[in-house]
């Protein structure tokens, strides 16, 4: 059977398997993906339970064909089966925490800039990721995930997804040194921690420039007309200056979101073929 054929004529010849070994597949299978769909901004991770339930069933049943064609053993239901239950949640534990850190770089960045131009307290909860957040937070995590999906970046992922069945089969176990800091795994995920304060700094940066040098400028002013209330002034002013720049520098903020989206993309299929 070759699911590259029809998915209707592959499908067709389940029928000729044992069906209790497909229906394990299948909910190994939702092992995987549960915490994909659960926590993954772009899924709609805070939609009701029946719609992700139903675009859960939907996506394992997408990705049963290359289950199949990559496990070399149909297994039942035994304690084998417990362990691969929990080795697949943990892999997708490991999937879904890899591609919402965009997000949370994203909502950061956006999030000191309220911090830095002092409207840190209008924080309200982001429905999105269910955590407190600042306006230009939220602005941020919905603008990084409408870039998403126009840069095709869920097609990436999910191609990442049906790769990663060929390295980490649905029936194999975690190699042993994959638990040793040695593994390849874990030199790319500290590769990627430098990355991430560095993307994070970088969509902030024009806002966060602009409101330290006026803290500068203002801080002069004080010393040269210490008369004048600077310091209730300067509130209005970094907030004021701090949007303007966010403005005027909104373009290059965007281009930068598309960039470093893709590139963290090719980054995680790094991560995820260092399983090997």
């Amino acid at each position: 059977m070759n699911p590259n054929d029809s998915y209707l004529a592959f499908f067709s010849k389940l029928f000729e398997l044992d069906p209790f070994a497909l229906l394990s597949l299948f909910f190994l299978g939702l092992m995987r993906f549960a915490p994909i769909v659960s926590l993954a901004p772009f899924l709609g991770n805070k939609a009701p339970s029946t719609v992700k339930m139903g675009l859960l069933i939907c996506l394992t049943l997408v990705f049963l064909p290359q289950m199949i064609m990559t496990s070399q053993t149909m297994v039942g239901f035994n304690f084998q089966y417990i362990v691969l239950c929990f080795k697949e949640l943990f892999l997708g534990f490991v999937l879904a925490f890899f591609i919402t850190i965009p997000f949370y770089i994203a909502e950061t960045a956006g999030v000191n800039i309220d911090f830095l131009r002092g409207s840190s307290a209008l924080q309200v909860t982001d429905p999105f990721m269910q955590t407190p957040s600042s306006s230009i937070g939220i602005l941020y995590n919905y603008v990084m995930i409408v870039i998403f999906y126009q840069i095709n970046g869920i097609f990436y992922f999910f191609n990442a997804l049906f790769d990663f069945y060929t390295i980490i089969p649905i029936d194999k176990m975690l190699p042993s040194y994959f638990f040793t800091f040695q593994a390849a795994f874990w030199q790319s995920v500290w590769g990627l921690v430098g990355k991430i304060v560095s993307v994070g700094i970088q969509l902030s940066a024009p806002s966060i420039i602009a409101i330290l040098m006026t803290e500068m400028f203002l801080g002069i002013a004080n010393r040269l007309a210490p008369q004048v209330q600077i310091a209730f002034l300067g509130m209005s002013l970094k907030s004021l200056l701090g949007l303007a720049v966010l403005c005027a520098a909104w373009f290059f903020i965007l281009q930068q979101m598309g960039i470093q989206s893709l590139g963290y993309l090719k980054d995680l299929e790094a991560v995820l073929k260092s399983f090997q």
